[in-house]
């Protein structure tokens, strides 16, 4: 591994680690992290529901490093990675529009109603992502790729700004 793979590896999972640290930190009462979620400081099951998600993600770039680290192929990597992170996404929505999981928004006090708009738009950035995975699981062109991430981006954006609306 050379060296710029090595600093990126390292930065990666030292960016995991601090995040795993921050959602372990905001468990505490009266930590000032508590807050770093946009939620109530206050409201126990938001902060909880919310470090669930930040260690998950941290976990995730812990992993990801570790793969980069252990020479792992970039198609390997790359499929398990829109796989995993469409799959969060789509979990995510999933749990605030039909679960009312409400307190895993930064929007505060939402309606159940409001809800699940956002909801609704995770699940979709979830959806529109998915169609990279096997793009570059077979090794699509470039531009194929690169279309696909940009219109699942804009997709993306385009449905997160109309729930929002």
């Amino acid at each position: 591994m050379d060296n710029g793979t090595a600093f990126a590896a390292g930065l990666t999972a030292t960016t995991g680690l601090a995040f795993v640290a921050a959602a372990v930190h905001s468990l505490r009462p009266n930590s000032p992290v508590r807050g770093w979620f946009g939620v109530e400081p206050a409201n126990d099951a938001a902060v909880r529901s919310n470090a669930a998600v930040a260690v998950a993600s941290g976990v995730g770039l812990v992993a990801l490093a570790v793969a980069v680290g252990a020479g792992v192929s970039e198609r390997v990597i790359g499929t398990a990675s829109v796989l995993v992170g469409a799959s969060a996404c789509v979990t995510l929505g999933w749990s605030i529009r039909y679960r009312d999981r409400r307190e895993l928004l930064t929007t505060p006090d939402a309606s159940r109603k409001t809800a699940r708009r956002p909801g609704a738009s995770a699940m979709l950035c979830g959806f529109l992502v998915l169609p990279l995975a096997p793009a570059i699981w077979f090794g699509a062109s470039a531009a194929l790729v690169v279309g696909l991430a940009v219109g699942g981006a804009l997709g993306g954006l385009v449905a997160v700004g109309l729930a929002y609306r």
